[in-house]
């Protein structure tokens, strides 16, 4: 029974510790077979038949600029610059989120490559047009949202329109790619959104959290990891139900959510050796004469939030994912937040949400401390068996079984309820790494003060505490193996200590509490049976 103890715990240990390098690997599923896109139906015109749209920039463009201007938009979350030349979103810097601890700490650029950009049958790419803008610069929004339109001629006839609706109470921004036909024929028109990202091909992923393109497809989530996409030319494609789609980091997440999703394909492709491309292509269709065609879209750039990215819809929640124990961190953060609600500190939050569980998990926890206590009692009529039956396997099985059923004691009892706690314990370990509410959050507990909750211990007071806690823990447990075993076992919190060394020091206290909680559930026990 010992041996399966210590060998859960190792095993446990060992995969915890190497998750992210082992198991955490990117999802990648089998793209479905293109399907055609459905052809948009032409408007009835008599003897005219469409043809294909021809844009290019105009002899004498309405910008008088090639080189393009700046608008600098200013709110209370974040301040967004955008260019003229290309109508493009070139900075969004987040106001509460710094890059560092540090007092002069600047704020988190969140745009690395200027972005959307419209492309059109013909190759065309309004990446170097120049547009005239509606805004003026600088511009403060407090409360009401506004309006800014991207005009620009391509060629004759042919007006091209980016128009941003900018919301100052939330991370969303409205956008609409408008093509409007001026001339007395219709025309056929193909094309889509190109969204870049500045990704060397070397470049590597830093730590365990997923950083890279993703999307969703249908109820899919979609990551792939940016060492997949190295080689320049198309990776993956796209063809269905196309949610969203954008890239993401530990904390951070852009994305561009289409609002029709129908006969849409994306391409992931490696355009050079710094840039990744997402292209969004859309419908074949036709635009009459006189008329428009308007793609009508919502642009996500924030934090990875759960209430903002709720607050969103279009399953946008989806992309806070902490992997295989999702299931087990999302109510965890869900309860992490309702608890912060009133205390106003995560730090005691996780200490009262570590109560919380201990509390739920104590039925368990007293199965455990008896079960193994009625194992100890036991432990020299199981010494008898074992000696009066070493040469016969089966009847020295059938007979510690007989004693196991004559005290009324379950062998696995001390096994089962401490397992049970490992998803437990993987779940909030990729919580606290990854979820932003943590990101930079300090605590002062224990005399020392712990700058991040989600960084380890600089000074590694947490976890040598936590370790002198696991040997307290461990002495007092009752133990059933042979002087070996339980030497071994008095190890443990060794290897544990050094494990947690590097650990987010949010689950360090986690650890710790539960193990100053174990202390008192056990001390209680040993007096009530003893």
């Amino acid at each position: 029974m010992e041996k399966r103890t210590l060998l859960a715990i190792i095993l446990s240990m060992a995969i915890l510790f190497g998750w992210g390098i082992l198991f955490d690997q990117t999802k990648i599923k089998t793209a479905p077979e293109p399907k055609p896109a459905p052809q948009a139906a032409a408007p009835s015109q008599p003897n005219q038949e469409a043809r294909p749209i021809n844009v290019a920039p105009a002899a004498a463009p309405l910008a008088t600029s090639m080189a393009g201007s700046n608008i600098i938009i200013d709110t209370p979350l974040y301040t967004a610059t955008f260019s003229t030349k290309g109508a493009q979103i070139i900075s969004l810097k987040l106001k509460k989120y710094l890059t560092t601890m540090d007092k002069d700490a600047k704020p988190v650029e969140i745009i690395k490559a200027p972005m959307p950009n419209l492309v059109l049958s013909g190759g065309f790419s309004d990446v170097g047009l120049v547009y005239e803008s509606s805004g003026q610069t600088p511009m403060t929004l407090v409360d009401k949202p506004q309006v800014i339109e991207f005009r620009s001629q391509g060629s004759t006839g042919i007006t091209l329109k980016k128009v941003f609706t900018i919301d100052p109470k939330t991370y969303l921004l409205g956008y609409q790619a408008i093509i409007e036909n001026h001339t007395a024929l219709p025309m056929s028109v193909s094309g889509g959104i190109v969204f870049n990202h500045t990704y060397k091909v070397d470049e590597k992923s830093s730590g365990y959290a997923f950083e890279g393109p993703v999307l969703l497809n249908g109820k899919h989530l979609e990551e792939f990891k940016i060492d997949k996409v190295k080689n320049i030319d198309s990776y993956r494609d796209f063809t269905g139900e196309i949610q969203w789609f954008g890239f993401e980091d530990k904390y951070f997440l852009q994305t561009i959510i289409p609002k029709t999703t129908s006969g849409t394909t994306l391409i992931i492709k490696r355009s050079n050796e710094k840039t990744v491309e997402l292209h969004y292509a859309f419908a074949p269709a036709t635009i009459a004469a006189g008329s428009s065609l308007i793609k009508d879209n919502l642009i996500f750039l924030g934090p990875k939030e759960m209430k903002p990215l709720e607050a969103v819809g279009y399953n946008l929640n989806k992309a806070l994912d902490f992997g295989f124990f999702d299931i087990i961190a999302k109510p965890l953060l869900f309860a992490m937040n309702w608890i912060y609600k009133y205390v106003g500190s995560y730090g005691w939050t996780i200490i009262l949400l570590t109560i919380i569980i201990k509390f739920l998990l104590y039925p368990l926890t007293l199965k455990s401390f008896t079960s193994m206590k009625e194992l100890q009692k036991i432990q020299p009529l199981m010494k008898e068996v074992q000696q009066q039956y070493k040469d016969d396997k089966q009847k020295l099985n059938q007979e510690l079984m007989r004693l196991y059923k004559e005290h009324k004691i379950n062998p696995m009892g001390g096994c089962l309820p401490m397992l049970l706690q490992i998803p437990i314990l993987f779940a909030l370990y990729k919580l606290f790494y990854q979820a932003i509410e943590l990101r930079h959050t300090p605590f002062h507990i224990f005399g020392t003060w712990l700058p991040d909750l989600s960084a380890s211990d600089p000074y590694y007071i947490t976890p040598i505490l936590m370790g002198a806690s696991q040997f307290v823990m461990q002495k007092m447990t009752p133990t059933t193996g042979d002087p070996m075993q339980q030497k071994i076992m008095l190890f443990m919190p060794v290897v544990f200590t050094f494990m947690f060394l590097s650990f987010p020091s949010g689950l360090v206290i986690y650890w710790l509490v539960s193990n100053i909680l174990s202390i008192a559930q056990q001390a209680y026990i040993n007096r009530k049976t003893a």
